[in-house]
């Protein structure tokens, strides 16, 4: 470990050092840092106290830092001075070869985050955003030093959630709703703010003629009764983005004119599809609240409170904010819709600041949500635009949360930052959810590309086709005939070489990795930024967690087969950005092991075993398997 030192900020500008100190405890491997400090005068609510943290021979690290109100990404370095402004989560290597990692809480008044200090050193910064307060005292952060960055991570989300209490839990906690292994698809990108009722079934028609088992829905911005839409066009999408952005929702209800049967009409049309319905809603009602002339306000206003920017949203008082959420969850669900969206989450700083410390707000509202979710649709919900630490720390129950910006298509720029988004901000926020990729275009020009990532995702599949571009050969390899996805077990993750090297800029392959049972996957991308060629390894090594001691490495597309020892490994050049990899790695008994289907991308996934330990395929189909440590191929 390395020293630390502790100051608090006043709210006149003014450092004090005196009457603050570092408690520290040891749990399961884990370092708990602790602070503990007063003043006679007020903390400062932006930047209420720091512990400044030396340590020595770091090579390079990594920081999950959040770049806007909503969402990380990851910034890669070698001076600990350089670390972003509002980094959720460190992980770093030093010259030894060994890993670290610093993991900020949320207590109920304080939020911690890291960034660069003086003299290569990281500080760790906490503040309230309440005004008054006079002492700052709780856990601040965890932090873990050893060989697996993998184990340390898990063990520091699991400890600081033990020692805060707050009832919210690990990931391997939450159950991952059935809805979700199955494919689905999202009216945003198809249909945009004019969703309607007769767009929507002719697209359920489309999914019915062309054979794609989509099994669920999510009705998206903006299904609802905006009447600030009434009435007015826009000729672009910056001109859509400015009147979303200033609209109001006047009522629960959908909206009369696209919706003439009603949304109850519209969701029943959809079920006799085989089509499962979920509703998209923001936080706030709309994005620029609730309409102070609409039914909502005058049904539920004392529930509702008035922000800065005029805009009409709910309390983050608890009882309150249940109010609000029930009465729009009864609608959805007596219309028929069996689970929700929720968008615009990381919404504290910009609408609660000085109600409430940070901590208690956060914990409140979505105590307030996640009660009325479990009421109406048994915890099914994805959370979204809510990366932010403090709501990542304070969700109990839901089990499922985006991990990047939204989807562009047909933007090879955006892809980078996609898979880089979603693969590092897994490393945190995979610790307490399951991960949603975003939805995605099967007739996009990186269409293959995207799917793999949604393979290996471990998380949610669902396309935003708009109608008539839906391509049942992109999907198929994702899915068995009834729609259910070949899903990997856990949030797909850098494989550990990756880690703390910028991939656009290191000149190495980046390799994304998750398990199935006993297997191993992993996809290796280029994504150079000059679009040079790029080269790596690939080892059993690269898959966190994978036993075995010889294994068979096959690849997807090229249907080539490797076998490697634990240690060993191959080189890989890929020459652009257009050349990509997908390789299984089945541990070998005795020479011999099941690839399974090799139409599908996760293999694995189309194999069972009986009580014999026999392998027997789920869905029959073209399938290979190694014997005496030889590929063979059957159908």
């Amino acid at each position: 470990m390395a020293s630390m030192k502790a100051y608090l900020n006043l709210s006149d500008g003014k450092r004090q050092d005196y009457h603050v100190r570092i408690r520290t405890e040891q749990a399961d491997g884990v370092q708990a840092v602790y602070i503990d400090g007063f003043s006679k005068c007020t903390l400062d609510s932006e930047f209420g106290a720091g512990i400044e943290i030396a340590i020595d021979d770091v090579e390079s690290w990594m920081a999950d830092y959040r770049h806007s109100e909503y969402w990380c990404r990851p910034g890669f370095g070698t001076d600990l001075g350089e670390i972003p402004e509002e980094t959720q989560g460190l992980i770093y290597v030093k010259k030894d070869g060994s890993y670290g990692v610093i993991l900020p809480v949320v207590s109920e008044n304080y939020k911690c985050v890291l960034a660069g200090g003086e003299d290569n050193t990281v500080v760790a910064k906490l503040f309230s955003w309440y005004e008054g307060m006079t002492a700052c005292k709780g856990l601040a952060f965890l932090w873990a030093e050893g060989e697996n960055p993998f184990a340390l991570l898990e063990k520091c989300s699991k400890v600081g959630l033990k020692l805060l209490g707050t009832g919210c839990r690990v990931r391997k906690e939450r159950r991952y709703p059935e809805i979700f292994e199955y494919l689905g698809w999202c009216s945003w990108d198809a249909f945009e703010i004019r969703v309607d009722e007769k767009s929507l079934l002719d697209k359920c028609q489309e999914f019915k003629e062309k054979g794609i088992p989509v099994k669920w829905a999510i009705i998206d911005d903006m299904w609802g009764e905006v009447r600030d839409f009434y009435d007015i066009s826009y000729e672009n999408r910056p001109e859509m983005f400015r009147l979303m952005h200033s609209s109001k929702l006047y009522s629960f209800k959908a909206d009369p004119i696209r919706f003439p049967n009603g949304l109850k009409g519209c969701v029943e049309k959809m079920n006799e599809y085989g089509i499962t319905v979920g509703m998209w809603h923001p936080t706030t009602g709309y994005w620029m609240g609730i309409d102070p002339e609409g039914e909502i306000f005058k049904e539920h206003r004392d529930c509702l409170i008035q922000t800065k920017d005029g805009r009409w949203i709910h309390s983050p008082d608890q009882g309150k904010a249940y109010e609000f959420y029930n009465a729009f969850h009864d609608y959805l669900r007596e219309c028929g819709t069996e689970f929700v969206k929720i968008d615009n989450q990381s919404m504290s700083r910009r609408f609660y600041k000085k109600l409430a410390p940070v901590g208690k707000v956060a914990r409140q509202f979505h105590n307030a949500m996640e009660a009325s979710v479990g009421q109406h649709f048994d915890n099914q919900m994805i959370n979204c635009m809510g990366m932010a630490s403090e709501d990542m720390w304070n969700r109990s129950v839901s089990p499922i949360s985006r991990c990047s910006d939204d989807f562009q298509p047909e933007n090879r720029e955006w892809f980078t930052k996609h898979i880089l988004q979603c693969a590092y901000n897994c490393l945190i926020q995979g610790q307490f959810y399951y991960c949603d990729w975003d939805m995605w275009w099967t007739d996009d020009g990186q269409a293959v590309k995207n799917s793999i990532l949604r393979a290996i995702s471990g998380g949610p599949i669902y396309v935003s086709d708009t109608f008539d571009r839906s391509r049942a050969e992109i999907l198929k390899p994702l899915a068995l005939e009834d729609g259910r996805i070949l899903r990997c077990d856990r949030p797909a993750m850098p494989a550990r070489d990756c880690l703390t090297l910028d991939p656009a800029q290191a000149g190495n392959v980046f390799k994304v990795q998750n398990v199935c049972g006993d297997c191993g996957v992993i996809a290796a991308f280029n994504l150079d930024k000059d679009n040079q060629a790029v080269t790596g390894n690939i080892s059993p090594e690269d898959v966190d967690g994978l036993c075995g001691e010889e294994f068979a490495v096959y690849e997807h597309f090229s249907k080539e087969m490797k076998i490697l020892h634990r240690g060993e490994s191959f080189e890989l050049q890929l020459k652009d950005s257009d050349e990509f990899k997908l390789y299984i790695l089945v541990p070998l008994k005795d020479g011999c092991g099941m690839i399974g289907r090799v139409d599908k991308f996760i293999s694995p996934k189309t194999v069972r075993y009986n009580r014999k330990g026999e392998a027997e395929l789920v869905e029959a189909g073209p399938h290979a398997y190694v014997k005496d440590r030889a590929l063979i191929f059957a159908e």
